[in-house]
């Protein structure tokens, strides 16, 4: 699928990935809007963003998607591979 598609399902709670990517275990999702305290103490509203997940589970925030990852079309759901077994 193109990353429109996969922008949709990552709205929708799911967790995307790309085949051409090596390492297993990547993938990307989004944090929706939430609110955080900032170091003057004051309650803030905090963006959606996407988040980047490393093969050895480190969180990448705040990540944006290259040229390539734009363009691509074999982003998937690693949430529906989970759901059919």
């Amino acid at each position: 699928m193109n990353f429109s598609a996969a922008l949709e399902l990552m709205k929708k709670g799911r967790r995307l990935a790309r085949h051409s990517w090596v390492q297993p275990g990547k993938y990307v999702y989004l944090e929706p809007e939430s609110v955080c305290v900032t170091p003057d103490n004051e309650t803030r509203e905090l963006a959606a963003h996407l988040r980047f997940v490393t093969a050895d589970g480190v969180v990448q925030v705040g990540v944006q998607p290259s040229h390539a990852g734009l363009l691509a079309d074999d982003w998937y759901d690693i949430d529906a591979a989970t759901e059919e077994k």
